[in-house]
């Protein structure tokens, strides 16, 4: 993916099916570090070994087991934040509605045939608790316990790409008050480019709606990754979706994207995300 380079993050998989285990493994083997675990203590153990970042859940022959060993760390991954994503072999209201009202951070169905799916929804999820585990630590690496997140956005520039005139005015209303903070804005793909290939220093990140009329956040990020000139590789250009479906994020992340914000935006997760990449 043009611009878009990701740390590799330690993940635990667990399930009770051997097989099921080695053919997860290998799949995420590439873009992450992987661990795995069958059964609650050992789930545990490797937690505590372990910086991780995700946790994986395998949903199969024993729904019974999959819920005892979440419950089982349920204490841990919650002190730490570490989010949990239950990955199903088919589609199960009952199973899903559980997984969230325990507290898992996502359930998804397992699709053999495209293991980015999921790589995309465990980088998302990483992603969002580590940017909640820094705001809510005085060790933060972005914020001190004496500064707040919108310190980290003092003197930056933000470019807001959105064709609708309302989803910029909201936009405006909810990141205006940040002090030191500028805001500019594109009424589309096209002119987000424009806008950047005059001045690639000016911004610290984008923000690119996807659904646009004339040019879309897609074409226009594989644009701006392709200009030859300074930062159209590294400047953070930040999805706005209302769709965070599998697909949605993969596309998202094969154009270029270096994260997607759900709308309508929640203030808190809008103004961690961009102060978690602001250049």
């Amino acid at each position: 993916m043009s611009g878009v380079h990701f740390e590799k993050k330690h993940i635990l998989i667990i399930s009770d099916e051997p097989r099921v285990l080695a053919e997860i493994k290998k799949e995420l083997m590439e873009p992450f570090d992987v661990s795995i675990a069958a059964a609650g203590g050992a789930a545990l153990a490797a937690l505590e070994m372990y910086d991780t970042a995700a946790v994986v859940i395998h949903i199969g022959e024993s729904r019974e087991k999959a819920f005892a060993v979440f419950s089982g760390i349920l204490e841990f991954v919650k002190d730490k934040k570490i989010p949990v994503i239950f990955l199903a072999e088919k589609d199960n209201d009952d199973d899903e509605t559980a997984a969230f009202m325990m507290g898992a951070a996502d359930y998804s169905v397992r699709r053999h045939d495209d293991a980015g799916a999921l790589i995309s929804r465990i980088r998302l999820r990483a992603c969002a608790s580590e940017c909640e585990r820094r705001l809510s630590s005085a060790e933060g690496s972005l914020f001190s316990c004496s500064a707040a997140p919108e310190a980290a956005l003092n003197n930056k520039t933000i470019l807001v790409t959105d064709d609708l005139e309302l989803n910029r005015e909201i936009v405006a209303g909810m990141l205006s008050e940040i002090e030191g903070l500028t805001l500019e804005f594109a009424a589309d793909g096209k002119e987000a480019i424009d806008k950047f290939a005059e001045d690639p220093k000016r911004y610290s990140l984008i923000l690119m709606d996807v659904q646009m009329s004339g040019m879309d956040g897609l074409n226009a990020t594989r644009a701006i990754r392709s200009l030859h000139c300074e930062n159209a590789r590294v400047i953070p250009i930040i999805a706005l979706t209302a769709s965070v479906k599998e697909d949605e994020i993969g596309l998202c992340l094969e154009a270029g994207m270096d994260d997607c914000i759900e709308k309508p935006m929640v203030y808190d997760r809008l103004l961690a995300v961009i102060a978690e990449h602001c250049l």
